[in-house]
């Protein structure tokens, strides 16, 4: 397991465990599907495309003999090819039912210079409706990728933000203006390491 945050569901708070994941996960984002009422539509769309568009490129690196499924199968891949590209599924899974079986996912590829882009982030269409009350998903899925970082000692973790997600990056960012790319460095790293460790920013608690 990578990190075990809490997030705010509509029956209160509950951790979620982000893992390595595998195969069977691409299966489970596939069936993914947005809620009958969804406050917005368009983002609950974005979820899907991405997960499915993940899904597809962990296929292809599984293909390849590129994606690895541990961490300690990413460490012994990068001892045996310090510069190898290798690709790796994170996964979010519930600890409460019911629920969908993947919250969410990360699909990111570990470079020949040992940074980590972020290809896809994505979380299920129940948890990024703003008025269904889940928080927390998207910001607890990029902490796990900085602790995954930390873990093979990579000090950069970038990639493209779209005009969905910018707002989101630069929330992350601490509210540095962002178009359409991002870079968390060292220091951004161990921020976003260091808030597992934080209480769910929220003015509102749902009660059990």
């Amino acid at each position: 397991m990578i990190a075990s945050p809490n997030i705010l569901t509509p029956h209160g708070e509950h951790p979620v465990r982000i893992e390595f994941g595998g195969p069977h996960d691409d299966v489970a984002t596939r069936r993914w599907r947005a809620p009958g009422k969804h406050s917005m539509p368009h983002l609950a769309a974005d979820a899907i495309e991405f997960a499915r568009l993940a899904g597809k490129r962990w296929r292809y690196y599984l293909k390849r003999g590129e994606a690895v499924g541990s961490i300690g199968e990413l460490r012994a891949k990068i001892t045996a090819q310090p510069q190898g590209e290798f690709g790796f599924l994170l996964v979010a899974r519930p600890t409460w039912k019911p629920a969908p079986s993947a919250l969410g996912i990360a699909w990111c590829r570990r470079t020949w210079c040992n940074h980590v882009v972020l290809d896809f982030l994505s979380v299920h269409p129940a948890t990024n409706d703003p008025a269904g009350g889940y928080k927390g998903m998207g910001g607890a899925m990029l902490r796990a990728v900085a602790v995954a970082a930390g873990m093979i000692g990579c000090p950069l973790v970038w990639g493209e933000a779209t005009v969905s997600s910018a707002t989101f990056y630069e929330k992350m960012l601490g509210g540095k203006k962002i178009q359409d790319h991002f870079f968390f460095d060292e220091a951004a790293l161990t921020a976003l390491r260091a808030a597992l460790q934080s209480p769910i920013p929220s003015k509102r608690r749902l009660k059990p």
